[in-house]
């Protein structure tokens, strides 16, 4: 038995993991009955736009956490957010953001001249992250009143502008209401919910998982190419007390352990509707 709490573990599908969608469907409806915690889906798994994907996989798993990649240099941060947020409702809380510096599948043969800047890709992507985040904010979903006797269906002034001005400029308010887990979990630099590397999240392969769990590592993203193999070997990772087990009924940032930051706070900004 290990000496140390048990970490959570995603894996990414390779290229030979799944080549069609009804292989998609399938793996994930597979690794969904297991004790995965969540699937990271990129731009290769299939060449489709990963959210899209993520909807369509939504109501064929019911507790499996669906993380989406996303590269700043061609999709703006308000997109990411009305995109991911609405992916967080029809999840019911199992939607993360895998934040990509730059993505070559998105770039159009351009390389740094498909970004909508010319900043420094590690600059643009954290600004994009606290841009993105600040929007995720602008509707509390405690503004949604629905009372029809009273007649009052929001609470207008709770509903702000995010005003954030930086590299990218947004205003908000997204069109879409907090979500069931406070916001969808950021994997990635800056102000993210979840570091990927030194010592956060580690992204192995199936027989590099020993390794890196000695070395301390806070979470596991498994790239595999057979599914089958994974499920044989995550029953063993969980009952070595290694890995952590999922269970149907969580969010995805409950089962990463992960808490809703406090900031931004959106109190002070200006009203959007008043």
């Amino acid at each position: 038995m290990s000496n140390r709490n048990p970490v959570p573990v995603g894996v990414r599908l390779g290229r030979g993991s799944s080549l069609t969608i009804r292989g998609l469907v399938h793996a994930a409806e597979r690794l969904d009955r297991s004790a995965t915690g969540f699937v990271v889906l990129g731009t290769k798994s299939l060449g489709y736009e990963p959210s899209t994907i993520a909807g369509f996989l939504a109501r064929r798993t019911s507790g499996l956490g669906l993380v989406v990649e996303a590269a700043v240099q061609r999709d703006h941060p308000y997109n990411i957010a009305r995109r991911t947020a609405s992916l967080d409702h029809l999840t019911q809380g199992r939607v993360g953001w895998w934040v990509r510096e730059h993505d070559d599948e998105t770039e159009l043969g351009l390389g740094e001249a498909s970004s909508w800047t010319s900043a420094p890709p590690r600059d643009r992507t954290e600004d994009a992250v606290i841009a993105v985040r600040a929007l995720w904010r602008t509707w509390p979903a405690d503004a949604v009143v629905g009372d029809v006797e009273s007649n009052v269906f929001t609470r207008a002034e709770r509903i702000r502008h995010a005003d954030h001005d930086g590299i990218f400029t947004t205003a908000g308010p997204l069109t879409v209401p907090t979500t069931p887990q406070g916001e969808p979990v950021v994997f990635g630099p800056g102000s993210s919910d979840v570091r990927v590397g030194a010592d956060g999240v580690a992204v192995v392969a199936v027989d590099g998982i020993d390794d890196a769990i000695a070395s301390g590592v806070a979470g596991l993203v498994v790239e595999i190419d057979d599914v089958d193999l994974w499920i044989r070997v995550l029953p063993n990772l969980v009952a070595r007390g290694v890995v952590k087990a999922r269970t149907d009924k969580t969010t995805l940032r409950q089962y990463l352990g992960v808490d809703l930051p406090a900031e931004p706070d959106l109190s002070t900004r200006r009203p959007a509707f008043i």
